[in-house]
């Protein structure tokens, strides 16, 4: 089975898992008591153990059993040709009593705790050996989700004959912790809206919104959190005022780490813009393909959310900027082979 047929059956194993937890929610099962390291496990069977500890169980733990796996089969059933990355269809295949519990689990903030830890491809492991098998490296990166990087790159002098400006160095810096701050918000599926992301991204960075030249690293990094704290970004206003916060900046030290760790290599910089460039190249497809009255809605809820209106032209306009970026980048790698 290919990565795409993998990554589709864990989406929906995951799905399965957080549609059972949330009928246990509803009948009185706590959320803390919910075991969220099993939603990234891989092991679907039962071991020896597990077949010891059901028949100690008895007659109740078996009647468990067989409701659970009825569950199962009919959500399933429900499910079966539908696209689990599509919010809306999944939405309309629920019953009325798992939409309830959702909005019950939403509205005190505690639908957070259902969704698996998700780790920045940026970040590497704690636990790192000095000596590195060669042969391993690759599947470490593979593990690790590494964005591929861009594989048409310009060569920088044939798009530009003058000297980078210095403010490029410092620009990037914000187009990086505004992308690290996406790829956070959106658990790191930003990819599977584009639109949603590339909208987010835009309004968190003034390098990419307004075109903004930074001369400090402070100054662009700081200036992520600021749009972060001045932008309605429409999911914080759905917020409860007496729920616990979830911002999108979490910490200043977190914005200042992801932001390092992104800018410390150049492959980890070129991965970054080229996901970045991705999100961007499939949102210009989408609007390209969209309704007149999807794009009103959109615009209405850019405004009415404090956030810019993602057009066609400054979708076009931010692909070309990242494509500079990437040659800018690059240069580098270029001068190695002379």
């Amino acid at each position: 089975m290919g990565d795409g047929g993998q990554g589709n059956s864990d989406d929906v194993r995951k799905m399965y898992d957080i549609l059972r937890r949330i009928r246990e929610s509803d009948a009185g099962i706590p959320i803390e008591d919910f075991d969220r390291d099993s939603l990234d496990s891989d092991d679907e069977t039962c071991g020896p153990e597990d077949d010891e500890e059901a028949d100690t169980n008895g007659v109740e733990g078996g009647q468990h059993g067989e409701f659970e796996e009825c569950y199962e089969l009919d959500i399933a059933e429900r499910l079966k040709d539908v696209d689990i990355n599509d919010a809306d269809e999944v939405w309309e295949h629920l019953t009325q009593e798992e939409k309830e519990e959702f909005k019950k689990l939403l509205a005190t903030g505690d639908i957070m705790k259902l969704v698996p830890d998700f780790r920045p491809w940026w970040l590497k492991d704690n636990k790192t050996s000095k000596i590195v098998d060669i042969s391993k490296k690759n599947e470490g990166d593979c593990h690790r989700n590494i964005p591929p990087i861009y594989e048409n790159i310009a060569t920088f002098s044939t798009i530009c004959s003058k000297e980078p400006a210095p403010c490029l160095h410092y620009n990037l810096w914000n187009i990086l912790t505004a992308y690290a701050c996406t790829a956070r918000y959106f658990h790191g599926e930003q990819l599977a809206n584009p639109n949603e992301s590339a909208a987010f991204m835009v309004n968190l960075s003034s390098s990419l919104k307004y075109g903004t030249n930074f001369e400090e690293v402070e100054d662009a990094i700081v200036s992520v959190e600021i749009e972060a704290l001045t932008t309605g970004n429409g999911a914080a206003q759905l917020l409860p005022t007496n729920s616990p916060q979830t911002l999108i900046v979490e910490s200043r030290d977190q914005l200042h780490a992801d932001a390092k760790a992104l800018m410390s290599t150049r492959h980890n910089k070129l991965a970054a813009l080229s996901d970045i460039l991705k999100i961007f190249q499939l949102t210009k497809n989408i609007l390209k393909k969209a309704k007149k009255e999807h794009a009103e809605f959109q615009k209405l809820f850019a405004l009415s959310s404090g956030m810019e209106e993602l057009t066609r032209t400054k979708t076009q306009q931010i692909v070309k900027k990242l494509e500079f970026y990437l040659s800018y980048v690059n240069r580098d790698a270029e001068s190695d082979l002379k």
